[in-house]
């Protein structure tokens, strides 16, 4: 419906972690979508997890034809919020952007949960609210982490439900 030659790519933005119900529905009504998901380490119930997301949460893209495609029922599908326009028009996204953007996906493997070297603070437990340093991971559930006490850097066994973050 939506790949003849004239056809665009434009902005949608979808309601609160809704993005795959909005494409989902998007599709099932013959529009080409673009919903870039990035694969992610996350804890899930006191695990390591690989999970995709979304690369930009709250948008997907779609492919629109100004002249056959009927814009009316995007509004009003289910987890889509609004079209973005810029003033009363909407405004299209070049395709060496869309391009690029699948291109480095396609590049782009899991994002770890920690690196080497990034600060994390302590969430659980008497060192809570310390802050550390990330060393390595140590298993499945474990972490060793570098934490400073009375003046010396100790490495420092963890679990790593009880690690943030400092962003």
């Amino acid at each position: 419906m939506s790949n003849t030659a004239s056809s665009e790519w434009y902005l949608i933005q979808c309601k609160p972690r809704q993005e795959l119900r909005a494409e989902e529905n998007l599709r099932k009504q013959g529009f080409a979508c673009l919903l870039p998901l990035c694969w992610t380490e996350k804890i899930r119930h006191g695990k390591r997890q690989l999970v995709q997301e979304p690369l930009f949460p709250g948008y997907l893209f779609i492919n629109l034809c100004q002249l056959t495609d009927s814009w009316y029922s995007i509004r009003s599908t289910r987890g889509v919020r609004r079209l973005v326009t810029f003033g009363s028009l909407p405004v299209a996204i070049s395709s060496p952007i869309i391009d690029g953007i699948q291109a480095r996906l396609a590049q782009v493997g899991a994002k770890p949960l920690f690196q080497h070297g990034d600060s994390v603070v302590i969430t659980e437990g008497p060192l809570k609210d310390l802050t550390a340093i990330f060393n390595c991971c140590d298993g499945e559930e474990r972490a060793v982490i570098l934490l400073t006490l009375l003046q010396r850097e100790q490495a420092v066994k963890i679990r790593l439900g009880a690690l943030k973050s400092i962003a």
